[in-house]
């Protein structure tokens, strides 16, 4: 008598079901101090998401207002509360508006959540123009300011931003190493990277971020890129330069900047599993021998571990 592979398949995936929801029950995830912080909307953010929120449910249908393009504008406004922590309280009590650059944009979700901080300048790059980017900041009122370049041959000048946001964008440069250089070259010294990439330990065995293949991060990141196409993911907003198994590797891209802080709920090591990491661009040794002192700077790790979830 023969198997029902759907069958087999069924039962197997109903059981990994099962097995995670009470190791879940066992073990829940740790809260981050950092991320799992209460968020304050601001004043605009209503009708800036509204705004969003439309635009998005006529272009994708597919997603819906349930879906992860509706969530991105709730996502800004989380980054947003970050970086307001992160900051050092020197340069907010300065009075003039931080210039944060939204690295990879996209649909410019999280920038229009930027924009509605009076104290916030936000500038985006992308490779791409974007046509609900430029919709949602028409309708809403928002200054627009979109640079259309790569991400390896930044046309600013040195120290040109307060912070920077580099969100879900790494793992698709085809010149990480170049972007790398051209992000701490222009961020100022003192200031924040705030970045998200997928820590390829934690799709081993589960279907990869990009594509919902199975153990596809299992494989050298050509094969990923070869196994991608064949299953019909081979336009250019597929590809995928490769995930990263640790938090070195991802701190050797940014010339001149410390990790300083490594956000996760995992219980796995932080060396492995994140969710986010901050970078601060270290001040030049002879700037900081003629000031004399220097802006306070975010907290390592290690000075404030996570506490379990209630």
């Amino acid at each position: 008598m023969g198997y029902d592979p759907y069958v087999v398949h069924g039962l197997a995936r109903a059981l990994t079901g099962f097995g995670r929801r009470a190791y879940r029950r066992l073990f829940p995830r740790l809260r981050d101090e950092l991320l799992d912080a209460e968020v304050r909307p601001l004043a605009d953010d209503s009708r800036l998401e509204a705004i969003y929120r439309e635009r998005i449910q006529d272009e994708d249908e597919g997603l819906g207002a349930a879906g992860f393009l509706a969530a991105r504008y709730r996502e800004g406004m989380r980054w947003r509360n970050l970086l307001e922590r992160l900051l050092p309280d020197c340069e907010r009590a300065a009075g003039s508006r931080l210039r944060v650059l939204d690295l990879g944009a996209g649909n410019g979700a999280v920038e229009l959540a930027l924009s509605a901080d009076p104290k916030l300048a936000p500038v985006s790059v992308d490779r791409l123009h974007n046509a609900t980017a430029i919709a949602i900041h028409r309708r809403a009122g928002k200054p627009f300011r979109r640079v259309v370049c790569a991400a390896d041959r930044l046309p600013f000048r040195g120290a040109a931003f307060d912070a920077m946001l580099c969100l879900e964008t790494i793992e698709h440069l085809e010149q990480p190493r170049e972007s790398g250089r051209e992000a701490a070259r222009v961020l100022r010294p003192n200031g924040v990277i705030l970045l998200t990439t997928p820590a390829r330990s934690r799709y081993a065995f589960r279907p990869d971020p990009h594509f919902g293949i199975r153990g596809l991060a299992l494989l050298p990141a050509a094969s990923q890129r070869a196994v991608a196409a064949r299953r019909g993911f081979d336009a250019p907003h597929h590809y995928v330069h490769r995930l990263y198994r640790t938090t070195t590797q991802i701190a050797s891209l940014f010339p001149g900047c410390s990790l300083q802080r490594i956000l996760s709920r995992s219980r796995a090591p932080r060396r492995w599993s994140w969710d986010a990491l901050v970078f601060l661009k270290e001040e030049e040794r002879e700037e900081r021998r003629r000031s004399g002192q220097m802006c306070p700077t975010p907290r390592t790790t290690a000075s404030s571990p996570p506490h379990e979830a209630s």
